[in-house]
């Protein structure tokens, strides 16, 4: 029994090829469509496993003021009221903010050192030199992101000069620098003490831009954020509404390219379906002669199958090994800039590509199933065909 599969699948493989057109067609189409498709989902699976990566290094919650719907300093009162909530551990004050002119763009944050047993964990991401500590305060000791690094060309022990929004300019030294293990999260980050970062941004005293929580992990998370909603105008973020935000902006931008392309396999698979059915008529004769020698309707239509399975497989496979390539070699062109919207992605910047085998197993079902389904249907016509009359039709 098994020799007998092996004799078809080598037929099969002959079959394609004698009808080197179909094959060629077949191949190229889906080859194209797949490679394109998989670019996008992988590059949709690296966006949201960072924003996965970057919400693990967030806050349990972070609190920032709302008046008339805008986000305005924080008084540094809330931070007092924020501790004496039941499930609060620790309520730290936070600066931070975007700055630089047109492409050049990066973000300031300032982080309170003093007294403070977490590293708001960003330690373990430091690559080179080393994280800020207490003793940084109003030294202009910065930690940069591996990408910002590179685009200014500093390295650890060098001095940098950053204008603020005042035109000032501002003189920093780098004592660290951050890996690039989340690409997207350190990009273009500073970090620098708050004291510092309130002289940069030219924040009052007594007001900050945000407050972050650290919860006790026996209290539920939605619990402290309930009741720190109850704060006036406070505006409360969890680490899970942040994590679904992302998901949500990049899987809508995802979807739509991944509709597009779709539609573009569906218009493919017709093509199939066309070419299947012309040369299904070619090989009118050669089904009568197989039938004539004791072959089943179902061992014929095993034999299209299995042409269809190779198509498949191979033309997705192939397609993925160029999507992989695209998204890494050439940075995924125009996919990028469509995911990520309005971000400036420097020419230093690397896409994160992530392969998981959810996307791999879709990109292997929009290829076989629909090549199966266009090549049965012709393959099981020309089988039920009395053979004597299939091949006076393919002699006619």
């Amino acid at each position: 029994m098994l020799k007998r599969h092996r004799n078809f699948f080598h037929y099969a493989l002959d079959c394609l090829k004698k009808y080197k057109t179909r094959t060629f067609v077949v191949l190229i189409a889906f080859t194209i469509a797949i490679s394109m498709l998989s670019s996008i989902l992988f590059l949709k699976d690296g966006l949201e496993r960072e924003a996965e990566l970057s919400v693990s290094l967030a806050p349990d919650i972070t609190v920032s003021y709302l008046q008339g719907g805008r986000v305005l300093l924080l008084p540094s009162s809330y931070i007092d009221k924020a501790s004496e909530i039941k499930g609060v551990v620790r309520a730290l004050p936070r600066i931070w903010g975007y700055d630089g002119k047109g492409l050049n763009t990066y973000t300031v944050r300032g982080l309170d050192l003093s007294g403070v047993e977490v590293d708001y964990g960003f330690s373990n991401l430091v690559k080179k030199g080393r994280f800020l500590v207490p003793e940084d305060a109003g030294t202009g000791s910065i930690v940069i992101g591996e990408l910002l690094a590179g685009v200014l060309k500093v390295d650890v022990g060098d001095t940098m000069i950053l204008l603020s929004e005042s035109i000032e300019a501002n003189r920093f030294t780098v004592v660290g620098i951050f890996s690039s293990e989340t690409t997207i999260y350190t990009a273009d980050l500073i970090v620098m003490p708050i004291d510092d970062a309130r002289k940069f941004f030219k924040i009052p005293e007594g007001y900050v831009t945000d407050m972050i929580i650290y919860t006790d992990p026996e209290v539920p998370v939605d619990n402290v954020a309930a009741e720190l909603s109850t704060m006036p105008n406070a505006r409360v973020l969890t680490k899970d509404i942040l994590l679904r935000g992302y998901k949500a902006a990049y899987g809508g931008r995802g979807g739509f390219l991944v509709t597009f392309w779709v539609i573009l396999l569906s218009a493919v698979a017709l093509v199939c379906f066309s070419q299947a059915t012309i040369v299904g008529r070619e090989s009118m004769f050669e089904v009568g002669l197989l039938k004539t020698f004791g072959f089943t309707t179902l061992d014929i239509i095993e034999i299209r199958l299995i042409e269809s399975l190779i198509l498949g497989v191979f033309s997705a496979s192939l397609g993925m090994v160029i999507g992989i390539v695209y998204d890494i070699w050439f940075k995924a062109g125009i996919f990028a800039q469509s995911l990520l919207g309005w971000a400036f992605l420097p020419a230093e910047f690397h896409m994160p590509v992530y392969v998981s085998f959810p996307s791999v197993f879709s990109l292997y079902a929009v290829t076989v199933l629909p090549l199966l389904f266009a090549t049965t249907v012709p393959a099981w016509l020309n089988a039920i065909t009395d053979p004597e009359l299939a091949m006076r039709r393919a002699a006619a």
